[in-house]
C-alpha cells in the first residue's frame, strides 16, 4: 500500500509544479467505481446509470471490483497510474488521506441547499475537512450487540448491560462448540471500527481535539483494551476470524451466542439464514458500568469525486444525485429495499415512519442511532496503531496499561512528522 501512496505523492508534486492536478486520461465515459455488491443490489446501480445515460450526453460507465482488492489497492493504483475513476465510493478508513492529499474534489459549491438542510449535521461534519465537503454521505450502519435469544433463554441469562456482565455472560455461554461472543480480531480498519464504541464509552479518545497529540495513555483506554484482551485470552471470544467479520456465519450456525456487528447483519441473515430470524435479538453494546452513557459507532461509505476529473460539474452532479435527489425515493430504497442501512437524510426516516416501527429497524432508528458517532477517519499510520494495541492485548499477553502507553508513543511519533 505504501508504494502506491509514494507514487501518488510524486504525481501530485509533478502536477503542482505544472500548475494543475492530474486529469483523467481522455474524453469519454464518466468512470464510476465501486466494490462488488450482492446480485440483489446491482439493479440499484443499473437503474441509476441507465437513467443518467438516457438524459445526459456524457455517458457513465460503472466498474466493480472484488472487495479486498478495491479497499486494498484498486483505487490507489488507479490514481497512481493515471487511470483514476471520476466518481467512486470511499470508506471512512481511507477518506482522510484522499481529502488531505488533494485527491478529492470539494463539493460544497455543488451541493443543493435542500440536501444540506436534509442531511444530519453529524453526517456532513464527518465528510468535512478544513471547511470543505469532500464526499456525499448516503448510509449509516450503527454497531450493536446481536444475540441468540434462544441460547439466552435456555441458559436462563439476561442480556448484559455492563462490562462485568458482558464478561460473565460470555464465559457462561462458552462451550466446547460455541463461543460466548464474536468480535473482529483481524488487524485492520474493521477491527478498529468495532472497538471505537468500547473506547468511547470508557471515556477514551484516540487523539486530542486539535489532532496534535495522542489521547490514549489513560486508564480509560487501558480498561477498554483489557476488556477485549480478556475476552480473547480467556477463550470466550473467537480468536480467529471467518475472513468476513461483518457477516460471521458462526453466529447463525449457533457457534456464537453474541455477535458485535452492524445493522447490515439483519439484511444478510434475512437473505441467507431466514430461519434464524426467530432466534435473533438486538441490544445496545453494554456500557462499562451501570448508569454510564451508551455510545456506538456508525460506518458507511460515501461518494467521492476525483479532483483530477475532466468533468467536475457532471461528476459532482452524478455523485450527488445518486442519493441526494430532491425526491428521496432512491435514498430510501438503498436502505430499505436493497440493504438494511439508515439514511443520513432526515426526510427518509420521516417519510417511512411505518417501516421504522418494525423489528429491528425500530431499535436502530429510535434506540441505537441516537447514541451513535460517525466512524473517525484517521491517517493509515494512526489506524495501524489502533489495531496493533488490540493485537497486543489479545494475543501478546500485554496489559491494557502497557498497550495504551505504547500506543500513545506511536501516535505521538507519527504526529511529530506531520
Amino acid at each position: 500500500m505504501k508504494k502506491y501512496w509514494r507514487l501518488i505523492t510524486l504525481a501530485l508534486i509533478i502536477a503542482l509544479m505544472a500548475g494543475a492536478l492530474p486529469t483523467a486520461l481522455a474524453q469519454g465515459p464518466l468512470k464510476f467505481w465501486t466494490f462488488e455488491y450482492a446480485d440483489a443490489v446491482d439493479p440499484f446501480f443499473t437503474a441509476y446509470v441507465d437513467e443518467w445515460n438516457a438524459t445526459h450526453d456524457l455517458q457513465v460507465e460503472r466498474s466493480e471490483f472484488p472487495w479486498a482488492q478495491y479497499t486494498g489497492e484498486i483505487l490507489t493504483t488507479g490514481i497512481a497510474t493515471g487511470e483514476a475513476p471520476d466518481v467512486f465510493f470511499i470508506s471512512p478508513g481511507d477518506w482522510r488521506r484522499y481529502a488531505e492529499n488533494g485527491l478529492a474534489l470539494p463539493l460544497e459549491d455543488y451541493m443543493p441547499q435542500y440536501l444540506l438542510d436534509d442531511l444530519l449535521p453529524a453526517s456532513v461534519e464527518a465528510v468535512t475537512l478544513n471547511g470543505h465537503i469532500y464526499s456525499v454521505p448516503f448510509e449509516m450502519e450503527p454497531v450493536v450487540l446481536w444475540y441468540n435469544k434462544s441460547i439466552f433463554e435456555e441458559a436462563g441469562l439476561e442480556v448484559p448491560t455492563t462490562w462485568d456482565e458482558l464478561l460473565a455472560t460470555a464465559e457462561a455461554l462458552t462451550t466446547s462448540d460455541r463461543y460466548g461472543i464474536l468480535i473482529p480480531v483481524n488487524p485492520d480498519y474493521y477491527e478498529n471500527f468495532v472497538f471505537y464504541p468500547f473506547l468511547w464509552m470508557a471515556g477514551g479518545e484516540v487523539v486530542n481535539e486539535d489532532f496534535t497529540a495522542a489521547a490514549v495513555n489513560t486508564p480509560e483506554a487501558a480498561r477498554a483494551l483489557d476488556l477485549w484482551g480478556t475476552l480473547v485470552r480467556e477463550g470466550w471470544a473467537a480468536p480467529t476470524s471467518t475472513g468476513n467479520d461483518p457477516t460471521d456465519e458462526r453466529f447463525p450456525l449457533g457457534q456464537g451466542a453474541m455477535f458485535v456487528s452492524g445493522y447490515w447483519v439483519y439484511g444478510w441473515l434475512e437473505a441467507s439464514y431466514p430461519e434464524f430470524l426467530e432466534d435473533l435479538a438486538v441490544a445496545p453494546i453494554p456500557a462499562p458500568d451501570e448508569g454510564d452513557e451508551l455510545a456506538t459507532v456508525y460506518g458507511g461509505w460515501t461518494v467521492m469525486v476525483y479532483a483530477g476529473t475532466e468533468h467536475p460539474e457532471e461528476a459532482a452532479e452524478f455523485a450527488i444525485q445518486m442519493f441526494g435527489a430532491e425526491d428521496n425515493a432512491r435514498a430510501a430504497a438503498w436502505g430499505i429495499e436493497y440493504n438494511t442501512k439508515l439514511s443520513p437524510r432526515q426526510s427518509v426516516l420521516e417519510d417511512n415512519a411505518e417501516f421504522y416501527t418494525q423489528f429491528p429497524h425500530d431499535a436502530f432508528a429510535h434506540e441505537i442511532f441516537p447514541t451513535a458517532r460517525a466512524e473517525p477517519s484517521y491517517p493509515p499510520e494512526i489506524a495501524q496503531t489502533v489495531w496493533e494495541a488490540l493485537q497486543d492485548v489479545m494475543f501478546n499477553n500485554v496489559s491494557g496499561e502497557d498497550a495504551a502507553a505504547a500506543w500513545a508513543e506511536k501516535i505521538d511519533a507519527y504526529l511529530a512528522t506531520r
